[in-house]
């Protein structure tokens, strides 16, 4: 956690008095169950928020005690795809 004031991603001791974060993922979207969810949710609403989202929800896993997964290889493609139907079913 960035602990000087000056920076946009600052979290005060007193909301998050750990020195590193839980692991997290990063990025545009994550993929989990709709218990999972819920259950994030849930817990959500216990603990004091940050604003650094990615990091918020990886505290939250690690509160239910549930661990951060590589997704399989190949699963998310940043780049344009030719349309195939077996390669389309496998993708995010």
């Amino acid at each position: 956690p960035l602990r000087n004031r000056a920076y946009k991603w600052f979290v005060p001791r007193d909301v998050y008095p750990n020195d590193t974060y839980p692991p997290y993922c990063g990025g545009p979207a994550y993929v989990l169950s709709a218990d999972l969810a819920l259950r994030v949710f849930a817990v959500a609403q216990l603990l004091p928020v940050i604003n650094m989202e990615d990091a918020f929800v990886g505290i939250c896993l690690h509160a239910l005690g549930v661990s951060v997964t590589d997704p399989p290889p190949g699963a998310f493609n940043m780049y344009r795809l030719d349309y195939d139907k077996c390669r389309f079913s496998r993708l995010v």
